[in-house]
């Protein structure tokens, strides 16, 4: 609203500048309209265009500009190849981004936190970073999870069963956020009704390379080209067996996988009608998805939209989960981001729409935007050298300092002890025994054989026409004696190391106490008896 009643000021202002600058010039010039009208157009012309500067210059916010310079000079380490921040003929609405949450979240005319939230950990899209920040947050408010049994995947390709996940005694949730499909009809009945729905997307081409790298793609198809298989890929995608079913379910690791992680039904991939609904429906049940090329715009975003406090949104900035390997820093001929977009055309259009959504919530917000993202900046930047400085020091049996954050126009003032140095160091996994331990929740563990094989060994053998391994029982009873053509010596790599993790198991289960749940029936349970020491102190504090 600001930008328009400037605008209006503009002209109201040049209506009454530009005659008076007229009636001054135009006589010091010598010139008289009546005799020599077009001198006296094109000097008219020229007042014109000096009025217009002059006022420009006097309504220009210059601070404003300096720190958006600013900003654009510091701009996040992650950059989107050739995607725009906003198309200019983009059609599509989005309601206007209040600074306060919903109305049944303010309380006499105060923004307050809301702590119902389901984050879509949407795989190979830096959530190793995006999740211990929710996490911590959750641990900090106490707030209900929905645990899966053990650590780790809740469930995926299909939405939890009641097997799944660990239940209340109510079977009342308020936080999720392990690796799961979003289903809109299954989490409405399972999480209340104000519930902010969050995930992050990645730039797809990036996304290709880390899924490549990190599901061994690049040593499971036969790929002449081992330092750049992603070049000899893009030739024909489809001539490469990459896509599976898992658990009844069809998968692709490298086609709309985010996409698929999203909720949408890979045999819809080439039908962009379906998909540009189901696009604009995700827009309208999601709160904000972030974009990991803007990542620390997107959370001084969450922190707004959510209520939350600059605290909660601190991350380490070194990555957790950042290996190099031959093609990671390749950059796409056009023709092979063609040949890409083609293969993955759903995965591109939800990305740019939602890059754009979120260009669009933060021109919303106005200039001061820019002014609190660069202090987030710059005190995670305090906060990171800092606990690297007390880590060193904790190493060295020396004294521990804390660290002091003033207060500001976006932030209370708060301490960061060397307690919270090692939270943040913490990735989403040992948040989540943390928060199981403060609220006495037992961990769970499905009997062995009953226990899910994950993705990542399966895909050697679904992409090379074998059946998959569902639970580790499938394993066991696996004889490669009756297939076909004889395993690799990968796939009996993984076979031996499948087997050795089912006899660790029973090992590990066989002191374990039997559980039994009236709906998802039999476990282990698993009882903490020596917590260590400073776990306890993290959940004493005020974390």
């Amino acid at each position: 609203m600001w930008y328009v009643l400037r605008s209006v000021k503009l002209v109201y202002i040049l209506l009454y500048v530009y005659p008076v600058v007229q009636t001054l010039f135009l006589p010091m010039l010598g010139v008289k309209s009546s005799s020599n009208m077009t001198t006296a157009k094109m000097v008219g012309a020229a007042c014109l265009g000096a009025c217009v500067t002059l006022v420009l210059f006097l309504s220009v916010d210059w601070k404003g500009v300096v720190s958006v310079e600013r900003w654009i000079d510091q701009q996040s380490q992650y950059s989107s190849e050739h995607e725009p921040r906003i198309a200019e003929n983009s059609t599509t609405k989005t309601k206007p981004v209040a600074r306060t949450p919903a109305k049944e979240e303010v309380s006499s005319g105060q923004c307050s936190a809301r702590t119902n939230f389901v984050f879509i950990k949407v795989h190979k899209a830096g959530s190793s970073t995006t999740t211990p920040i929710v996490a911590r947050y959750a641990l900090r408010q106490n707030l209900t999870v929905m645990f899966p049994l053990g650590r780790g995947t809740l469930s995926w390709p299909n939405i939890p069963r009641v097997n799944d996940y660990v239940h209340t005694p109510d079977e009342k949730y308020s936080v999720l956020f392990h690796h799961t499909v979003y289903n809109k009809e299954w989490m409405e009945s399972k999480f209340p009704a104000n519930t902010a729905y969050l995930a992050i997307l990645r730039e797809p081409f990036s996304h290709l390379k880390s899924s490549f790298n990190f599901y061994r793609l690049d040593r499971i198809l036969p790929f002449k080209n081992r330092k750049n298989p992603l070049k000899e890929f893009l030739r024909n995608p489809a001539k490469y067996p990459t896509s599976g079913v898992v658990q009844g379910i069809l998968v692709d690791k490298t086609r709309d996988a985010q996409a698929f992680d999203m909720g949408y039904p890979l045999e819809k991939d080439r039908d962009m009608q379906y998909g540009r609904e189901y696009i604009e429906q995700l827009d309208r049940d999601f709160t904000l998805i972030l974009i990991l090329e803007y990542l620390d715009h997107s959370l001084v975003m969450l922190k707004r939209l959510m209520c939350w406090e600059t605290r909660d949104m601190l991350y380490i900035t070194e990555s957790r989960n950042s290996k190099t390997y031959p093609y990671k820093s390749y950059r796409p001929t056009e023709a092979e981001r063609a040949a890409h977009r083609q293969w993955s055309p759903v995965e591109y259009a939800m990305y740019n729409h939602f890059n754009q959504t979120l260009w669009r919530k933060i021109d919303e917000q106005g200039p001061d935007f820019f002014e609190e993202l660069e202090f987030f900046r710059q005190v995670n930047k305090q906060v990171n050298d800092f606990c690297s400085h007390s880590n060193g020091k904790r190493k060295k049996g020396k004294d521990l300092p804390t660290k002091h954050i003033p207060e500001s126009p976006w932030s209370e003032a708060f301490d960061i002890t060397p307690h919270f140095c090692t939270l943040l160091g913490m990735d989403y996994s040992s948040i989540d025994y943390l928060i199981r331990t403060k609220q006495g929740r037992p961990t769970l563990k499905k009997p062995c054989e009953q226990q899910k094989v994950q993705l990542k060994p399966n895909l050697f053998f679904l992409l090379d026409g074998r059946p998959g391994f569902e639970t580790l029982e499938d394993v066991m009873k696996y004889n490669p004696k009756k297939s076909k053509k004889p395993l690799n010596h990968e796939q009996k790599d993984i076979l031996g190391r499948l087997t050795k993790s089912f006899q660790k198991c029973k090992k590990k289960q066989k002191g374990l106490k039997d559980h039994f749940h009236e709906v998802a029936g039999n476990f282990k349970v698993k009882v903490d008896k020596n917590i260590p020491k400073e776990m306890l102190n993290f959940l004493k504090e005020d974390s």
